[in-house]
């Protein structure tokens, strides 16, 4: 998965998995899981121990022969090159899905998230830094692009299993 917070990422992540049979690692239930264990920082060095350990069950996952969807950001082409060595060198063939959401959109999505509480909220300075640092994936990165007007039970239908 690839894209901002807002995006609905965790959303198609998880409808994505249902229907594939894929085990479902999110970045986020990962950070909830070790900060019960110990204080994780909301730092770089954070954000890399989290990944280290989502690659870890990611790897441990495909050897097993499941597929994996992985719910995370994945913003930077580096993140998701080391995803998609991981599952090249495993014999599996990576596809990276893009959730191009308007920023209007998620702007919206995050007033109201704001009342409802439905979601953690992201702090400002880390959202803009996402932003700051998204690298929209490109043809060569086997990429499917889901946008908020795509109809979601023909992509789910079209992927493969």
């Amino acid at each position: 998965m690839c894209g901002l917070a807002l995006s609905d990422k965790s959303t198609l992540a998880r409808k994505i998995a249902e229907r594939t049979g894929s085990r479902l690692i999110a970045f986020d239930k990962l950070l909830v899981e070790k900060e019960k264990e110990q204080p994780v920082s909301k730092d770089d060095a954070g954000w890399r121990f989290i990944r280290k350990v989502a690659q870890d069950e990611i790897v441990s996952t495909l050897k097993e022969g499941q597929s994996v969807v992985y719910d995370d950001n994945n913003v930077r082409f580096e993140h998701r090159e080391e995803v998609r060595e991981i599952a090249r060198n495993l014999g599996v063939n990576p596809i990276v899905i893009y959730l191009n959401t308007p920023m209007e959109l998620i702007r919206e999505r995050e007033l109201v998230n704001k009342t409802t509480g439905e979601r953690h909220e992201v702090e400002p300075e880390n959202f803009q830094k996402v932003v700051e640092q998204l690298e929209v994936p490109t043809s060569n990165e086997n990429v499917l692009e889901f946008t908020p007007n795509t109809d979601i039970d023909k992509f789910l239908s079209e992927l493969p299993k």
